[in-house]
Parts: C-alpha cells; structure tokens; sequence
C-alpha cells in the first residue's frame, strides 16, 4: 500500500473545512487538526516510518505527539511540534468546550481561532515539504 491515501485525507479534510468554516468555524477547526494529523500520518509513511511501533504511548495521538517532537528535533524545527499542538488543543476545545473561559457562543464565532487554525495546518505542510 502507498502512502498516498493519507495525502488525500489531508487534502480532503482540509478543502471540508474550508467548505465549512463560515458555518461551523468549531467544526472547521476540528477538521484541520485532522488534515494535520494525516499530513503527519503522510510524513512518517513516506519515511518508512511506523510510527505505532516506534513510538509505543497508550494512545495513537500520544505516540504521534512523541514522533512530532522527535521530528521537530530532525528538521531543525521545533516550531512543528508547537504548531501542532496547539491545533490539536484548539480542536479539543472546540469539540469539547474544553477550557473555554468565555460564553461558547463568541467563541464559535471568533474568527481568530480559525484563521489561526489554517494558519498552523499551513506551517505544517510547509514544515513536511507537503
């Protein structure tokens, strides 16, 4: 199997929450995590890379998380592992309200919180070179 299928969930997550973001800016956020996630998936793969196995955590995420900070280190660029993880902790409280110390409606409409979503799918892909 080729690592193209993750490119695509990638390409797909990302044009969805583009679709979406005016609508459902909580779901656009989630969504760009998720392109992230396979653009990483697509990194590692491509690298020959197993990340499940040679990055064994209690969870997925948590074992990706560690590939990413080791990745970061690799490229000389530690600004992945930070763009990274505030993706994936703006899509947790955009999924679970997690943290959100202002009423849920301004933040569902906080522009900015988008924007910077797009912002960090971005320096990902151009960190990986995707």
């Amino acid at each position: 199997m080729t690592c193209d299928h993750y490119l695509r969930q990638a390409r797909n997550n990302e044009q969805a929450a583009r679709n979406i973001k005016d609508d459902y800016p909580d779901w656009a956020i989630t969504i760009c995590f998720y392109a992230a996630l396979h653009c990483v998936e697509y990194y590692a793969c491509s690298k020959k890379c197993d990340i499940k196995s040679e990055y064994p955590a209690p969870s997925p995420h948590e074992s990706r998380r560690d590939y990413i900070f080791d990745l970061g280190e690799q490229l000389g660029n530690r600004n992945l592992r930070k763009v990274y993880q505030d993706l994936e902790d703006e899509s947790q409280r955009a999924r679970y309200l997690k943290n959100i110390s202002t009423d849920t409606k301004s933040y569902y409409t906080n522009n900015k919180k988008v924007n910077q979503s797009f912002q960090n799918l971005q320096q990902i892909k151009q960190i990986l070179g995707i």
